[in-house]
């Protein structure tokens, strides 16, 4: 008779799978809306990046050509909806900006700002609305991926095919963490924000599998994706705000000194909790997390 532990240790990388399939499927459904909101856009992008992890989960485990297939196809899904995504950000943005300091909600020129950025959102999401056939076409390519993952061949099973992966993803936030705090300007941040989310929700994915939370990292990685969404948040409107402004004096702004006093602030906190979640070597965050997960660490073939 075949031993349960063997067979919950082959099913690891199915959770996985299914992972990636159901988030694939929500993020489907979401663009499928009618009307299509806002919130339905945000709704899709989380998913896909949800899904998205997964599959950096099953790296080592799919055929080097599937995962860039499928990666790719993903991505392109997303991008339909980042002119909507950042309208909405930046609208959000100022709101939450004038929230902590008031008086900046009652600055003529701020309102002028907030009336601008409503304005474009809205835009933004009648144009989206407009695009019938990209949005088929995205909602197409979600669908293919959820036919095609059921099919998926996945090689290994257990650690021997989630723990390449788990240290690949920990490596690269580590890396992307160096080069943020070599040089903290934008285009770092942010790609530092995103293999945190990756390790994020692959920890958040790997939960089933675990006895126990695995300690503090998950809580780290979420806290420390919102700083650095933040931060970049901050950054495009900040840009955004050069742009209209060109020909002002910022003497007479207060939202320049208020962006950038924020920014300051939220970039000192990742850096510090950053610090704390990658003080580890791959290799041993990635041993720690396989004694929590003990539908994997009792099979001999885990490795």
């Amino acid at each position: 008779m075949p031993d349960q532990n063997a067979r919950s240790d082959q099913s690891a990388p199915d959770t996985v799978r299914r992972a990636a399939l159901q988030h694939t499927a929500k993020a489907e459904r979401a663009l499928a809306s009618s009307p299509l909101s806002d919130t339905d856009v945000h709704h899709a992008r989380k998913e896909i990046k949800k899904a998205r992890a997964a599959l950096r989960l099953l790296r080592a485990a799919l055929p080097e050509a599937s995962y860039r297939r499928e990666d790719a196809a993903l991505r392109r899904a997303a991008r339909v909806l980042d002119a909507a995504r950042d309208a909405r950000v930046l609208v959000r943005t100022l709101d939450s900006l004038c929230r902590r300091r008031r008086p900046l909600g009652r600055d003529k020129t701020v309102l002028a700002l907030a009336r601008s950025l409503r304005q474009r959102q809205a835009q933004a999401q009648r144009q989206l609305k407009s695009r019938r056939a990209i949005l088929a076409d995205a909602r197409t390519m979600l669908r293919q991926v959820q036919l095609r993952g059921q099919r998926w061949r996945i090689d290994g099973h257990g650690w021997s095919s989630l723990g390449p992966a788990v240290r690949r993803i920990y490596r690269a936030g580590r890396h992307a963490a160096r080069a943020a705090r070599r040089h903290p300007d934008t285009l770092a941040l942010h790609a530092w924000r995103k293999q945190v989310q990756y390790l994020w929700h692959a920890l958040q994915m790997l939960r089933p599998l675990q006895a126990r939370a695995h300690s503090k990292s998950g809580p780290r990685a979420r806290r420390l994706s919102d700083y650095l969404g933040e931060e970049h948040d901050l950054a495009l409107l900040q840009s955004t705000l050069a742009a209209q402004r060109r020909d002002k004096d910022p003497m007479n702004d207060p939202l320049p000194a208020a962006i950038e006093q924020r920014r300051r602030a939220l970039r000192a906190k990742a850096m510090a909790l950053g610090a704390r979640l990658y003080a580890s070597r791959p290799r041993a965050m990635a041993a720690r997390l396989r004694r929590s997960c003990v539908r994997l660490r009792r099979s001999g073939n885990s490795k």
